[in-house]
């Protein structure tokens, strides 16, 4: 089968325009193929040069919920995290799509009672969580979701922090004529080594501005925050504070069970990851400076991690006994209702072939 496919976009106003997305992730049922998923991805270094990539790198894709480690930024810059005293736990939620644990749910409530706050002054909806059990446990109390429970509640919180910190107006921090949505940007864009104002802006699902940057800008962005040697003495130790946090608290960051916290916890920060929506995940690998963005064309969130630890395994990151604790996302196993194991994802048997990388020295 052909490795290529050319979906029209979206985002341009020519019609001839096309994306090109490569095999990347194969779902297979007794060893036949049954479902493919095709996709883009990059790896680029922090002075902006690419390693390695698959379809077209210069697409306009929506990071999402990929940037909010870069939207905690203003957290520490601004004093906001020093004025009230947060810990790693905190600055990790704050970097997080969580699942609505209790734990989760437990710290986004205690910030705000520390910043004198309520949940109403959350913008993101009222959702139930995104962990089963949680969900359940609610539910058969009689009681309903709510904003905490929003997997962007802990971001939310921090902007909440970062707006009463400089005095800025609390209602309507959310929207893009905010001043801190603009400061926002403005850290979006020095990362991204592009003006992020001049691309598309759409509205995030918890109602923050969503910005569309080339996935090769994601990738570089991420590389940037992996090793920030070219930014703001200011701004690279945010981000080193940053790092700190995730790998101390990567259960704050998503939650048991995922990618991003398992992928964190046992990386112990040779690779830092975070997803999006629709189909996107990244990677920053601080001690060689590089940055991984992979979009899944489809949306979907089964491929991508498969994808990702694929490129990270290529480049030599995964240590054997890395992989051994993550093998439930490296080789995912399709069950059957009865527990049956019945199927695989796995890396498309063509995109392994056709594509080698060479081992990325940490000294670069």
């Amino acid at each position: 089968m052909d490795q290529e496919i050319f979906i029209p976009t979206l985002l341009t106003e020519d019609d001839n325009k096309k994306m090109s997305y490569e095999l990347l992730v194969e779902v297979t049922r007794n060893n036949i193929v049954e479902s493919r998923h095709f996709g883009a991805a990059v790896v680029c270094d922090y002075k902006g040069t690419v390693l390695q990539s698959w379809g077209d790198i210069e697409q306009l894709i929506f990071p999402r919920s990929a940037l909010k480690p870069m939207l905690a930024i203003h957290l520490i810059e601004s004093g906001a995290s020093n004025h009230y005293n947060l810990k790693d736990a905190e600055l990790s939620l704050a970097c997080s799509s969580h699942q609505g644990e209790e734990m989760h749910q437990k710290l986004v409530a205690s910030w705000l009672n520390r910043l004198g706050l309520k949940e109403q002054n959350l913008a993101c909806g009222p959702v139930l969580p995104e962990n089963t059990e949680s969900a359940h446990r609610l539910l058969a109390a009689g009681q309903q979701g709510c904003r905490i429970h929003h997997n962007c509640s802990g971001k939310h919180t921090g902007f909440l922090t970062t707006a009463q910190h400089l005095q800025l107006p609390i209602e309507g921090y959310h929207l893009l004529n905010h001043p801190l949505q603009q400061l926002s940007l403005d850290i979006l864009s020095n990362l991204a080594d592009i003006d992020l104002r001049l691309y598309p802006m759409g509205i995030d699902g918890c109602g923050l501005p969503a910005p569309t940057m080339p996935l090769f800008r994601l990738a570089l962005t991420m590389a940037r925050f992996a090793k920030p040697v070219d930014l703001a003495d200011s701004r690279s130790q945010a981000i080193y504070r940053l790092h700190k946090a995730i790998i101390n608290e990567p259960l704050y960051i998503a939650g048991h069970g995922t990618l991003v916290s398992e992928l964190n916890e046992v990386a112990k920060g040779t690779v830092l990851a975070k997803t999006g929506a629709e189909g996107i995940v990244i990677a920053a690998l601080p001690e060689a400076g590089l940055g991984i963005a992979v979009k899944i064309a489809d949306g979907g969130s089964r491929a991508r991690s498969v994808a990702l630890l694929s490129i990270l395994d290529r480049l030599d990151f995964l240590t054997d006994a890395m992989k051994q604790q993550l093998v439930a996302h490296i080789a995912p196993k399709i069950m059957n209702s009865n527990g049956l194991h019945v199927g695989d994802i796995r890396p498309a048997d063509s995109w392994i072939r056709g594509n080698k990388l060479d081992p990325v020295s940490t000294d670069s």
